[in-house]
């Protein structure tokens, strides 16, 4: 008979968590989901991350409203991260485009986002950089941690133009998607078969519009590496979780 599978427990955030201590508490909004969403109490074991790489369970020991405390019962082990830390560079999307986008790299296991304001992004500066898009982009990455079974949750930056996001240099690879219709020599993907295992990856992804010529000039010179995922034109939302397989795929 197969083995049976083990207990898949709710799981929430606990920022401060220590798995060495003897006990942890929930932030409000945590403690609420637990009680208000969840209706758990007293007695349910759940399973907590900090967002940082910890976990463990835990056993509910007083269940209030907004302040939930718990018992630890044992460390566990979190689910793998990639083998080369990926951090995309997404041109802001309209609507709630945007936030699938932070959902979908979130779960496909990103270590950072860095959203940028392009030539061509179909969103108003002002909607896109307005206070609170940055508190809701985290709030969405921790619900797809926690659904994903991640244990850490990626870095959300503020929008900042392209070419400051360019300035930076975080090391690794860098690799700029580009459309069929842009005119470049671009690589495929398999064509980085050979290439070693990079320290990181830099994903850059262009808004619904695509890359102006400038754009794609200034990051060559940056040292991105210009290259498609075929010959097909994709949807800009459908293009992160499509990149970020591909590229977890040549160097897991």
């Amino acid at each position: 008979m197969p083995p049976p599978q083990a207990r898949v427990h709710p799981r929430f955030l606990a920022p401060d968590l220590d798995p060495g201590a003897a006990e942890a508490r929930l932030p409000p909004d945590e403690s609420r989901h637990l009680t208000r969403v969840l209706r758990l109490g007293p007695g349910a074991v759940v399973a907590l991350f900090d967002g940082h790489g910890r976990e463990c369970l835990a056993r509910v020991t007083d269940a209030r409203a907004d302040r939930v405390v718990l018992a630890i019962i044992e460390r566990t082990a979190p689910a793998a991260q990639p083998q080369v830390p990926l951090t995309l560079v997404q041109a802001v999307l309209k609507g709630a485009a945007m936030d699938d986008v932070v959902r979908d790299a979130t779960m496909m296991g990103v270590a950072g986002i860095q959203p940028v304001m392009t030539e061509h992004v179909a969103v108003k500066t002002v909607l896109a950089t307005r206070a609170g898009n940055v508190d809701r982009w985290r709030r969405i990455a921790v619900a797809s941690a926690k659904q994903s079974r991640r244990a850490t949750i990626p870095v959300i930056a503020a929008p900042v133009e392209i070419a400051r996001a360019l300035a930076v240099d975080e090391g690794g690879l860098r690799l700029i998607f580009v459309e069929p219709s842009a005119g470049r020599d671009t690589r495929t993907l398999r064509s980085l078969l050979d290439h070693p295992a990079p320290a990181a990856v830099t994903l850059l992804l262009g808004p619904e519009g695509g890359w102006a010529a400038g754009e794609i000039d200034l990051a060559v010179q940056r040292g991105a590496v210009p290259v498609s995922l075929g010959s097909l034109t994709l949807r800009a939302d459908a293009m992160p979780i499509a990149a970020i397989a591909a590229v977890r795929m040549l160097w897991e």
